[in-house]
């Protein structure tokens, strides 16, 4: 039971302080998304520093939770690697940790959190769930109102990508001209239970305001969305439907975590995404590409 608890707050820690804020640099927290690349998996040093050589070395252990569940893994060796990053349109090699563990348990590798040379799984309480959409729920409609008055009000805050005629409109409390036209999707939705919801789920959405879009990973709590919007930028054009979702609640207790990956590699090239759900609406922790195909040079 000590160790269950343990294992839990331990890792509650590494996210609650990665996603405090802004996603911070790569790696900062000792967590780092993990791509498999010619039958390997890795972890590429694209912020290379004392404390990223540190935790890329041998023997440091990772857990790893992929697409089925989660497993410790532990680094076997290092080399240089083409694929992870890109300078003037052209691949540069980066320093690359290569890692070892049990892959059936995982499935397709996600993220890894470094962890202490004693960590174990051992009675974990964890509950993984791989999720799949229920956008085209009807139950989901009735959040369309008030998604899109929430784009209005994100307008008037000064928080999303406008054009000129839709700022002045989101500016100017005077502002009498036409009301820009907001239309509002839902591409993804699935139930994640959420301490202090009564009904939550998680709600990937795609606003559109005049020539401007932007999408957003939300939360709602039944038919109202809980806090704002954490953005979801195309860093490579992934469309929403080539992602896949999975969530991570450590302790069992209603405290998860929301990752995003491509599981099929997309032309150019991999996605993986972290956000960490609440009460108060949803914090990212991770953005990150693996730009396989130097998308600066297209």
């Amino acid at each position: 039971m000590k160790r269950t608890l343990a294992a839990a707050t331990l890792l509650l820690s590494f996210f609650c302080a990665a996603a405090s804020a802004a996603p911070e640099p790569y790696g900062s927290k000792g967590i780092y998304p993990i791509y498999e690349s010619g039958g390997q998996w890795l972890i590429f040093d694209k912020k290379p520093g004392p404390r990223q050589s540190a935790l890329l070395s041998i023997p440091q252990r990772y857990l790893v939770i992929g697409s089925q569940g989660s497993g410790i893994f532990w680094i076997a060796r290092d080399s240089s690697s083409y694929g992870g990053a890109c300078k003037q349109s052209q691949p540069i090699s980066l320093r690359t940790a290569l890692l070892k563990g049990p892959r059936s348990l995982v499935g397709h590798p996600i993220i890894g959190i470094h962890v202490p040379q004693n960590f174990s799984l051992k009675g974990s309480r964890a509950v993984f769930h791989a999720l799949s959409n229920g956008a085209s729920d009807p139950g989901y409609q009735s959040l369309y109102p008030v998604l899109e008055a929430k784009t209005v009000e994100e307008i008037k805050q000064g928080i999303v990508p406008v054009d000129f005629s839709t700022a002045a409109f989101g500016q100017n409390s005077a502002y009498s001209g036409p009301k820009p036209q907001v239309q509002a999707v839902i591409d993804f939705a699935a139930k994640i239970p959420v301490k202090g919801l009564m009904n939550a789920s998680v709600l990937v959405t795609e606003s559109t305001v005049g020539n401007k879009t932007w999408r957003c990973l939300r939360e709602a709590d039944g038919g109202q969305l809980v806090g704002g919007c954490a953005r979801m930028p195309r860093k490579l054009m992934a469309e929403t439907d080539l992602l896949q979702f999975v969530s991570y609640d450590p302790g069992g207790n209603g405290h998860p975590f929301l990752f995003a990956y491509t599981k099929e590699t997309p032309l150019w090239g991999n996605e993986r995404w972290g956000f960490m759900l609440g009460p108060d609406g949803p914090r990212v922790f991770l953005m990150d590409a693996m730009d396989i195909r130097c998308r600066e040079g297209f």
